[in-house]
């Protein structure tokens, strides 16, 4: 066979060092396409990105030759330069070092567009640490509660 079709999104989310909520409005604008961008620059689609003061989420359409691992890794590093670059407020700017990558069939990708789409309405009765430990369980994942925050 002399083609390669390829077909797997993954709804990638991570949040920021400790949980600082300091993806604050005057960023989040500016953030999220760049992130999208970081992501388009690795190979890759990225239909959204969304998230909340302390945390993103990104759909990623997988390039068929990149690691998960390293596309994370890739736009942690490129955009918390970025942020640094914006100030004052800015320049002590880390991410968490893990990250929750979760598979996402075809026919799902509405619905998960729609979930990081909406993050403002999601996160009135929810916390990131909640809503993180819930895609764990649902997806299946073991992880141990002292350290799934990392």
């Amino acid at each position: 066979m002399g083609h390669t079709y390829y077909a797997v999104y993954e709804h990638i989310t991570f949040s920021t060092k400790h949980r600082q909520r300091i993806i604050d409005n005057r960023i989040q604008a500016e953030l999220f396409p760049y992130l999208a961008a970081a992501v388009r620059n690795q190979g890759c689609k990225c239909p959204i990105v969304g998230g909340q003061p302390e945390h993103v989420h990104i759909l990623a359409g997988m390039s068929s030759t990149l690691l998960t691992a390293d596309l994370v890794k890739e736009i942690k590093r490129t955009s918390s330069i970025w942020i640094k670059g914006k100030g004052a407020d800015y320049r002590r700017f880390s991410w968490q070092a893990g990250y929750g990558a979760f598979s996402v069939s075809c026919s799902n990708l509405k619905k998960v567009t729609s979930y990081i789409a909406n993050q403002d309405e999601h996160h009135h009765g929810m916390t990131w640490e909640e809503e993180f430990r819930g895609l764990l369980v649902r997806h299946g994942i073991q992880f141990d509660e002292r350290y799934y925050l990392d």
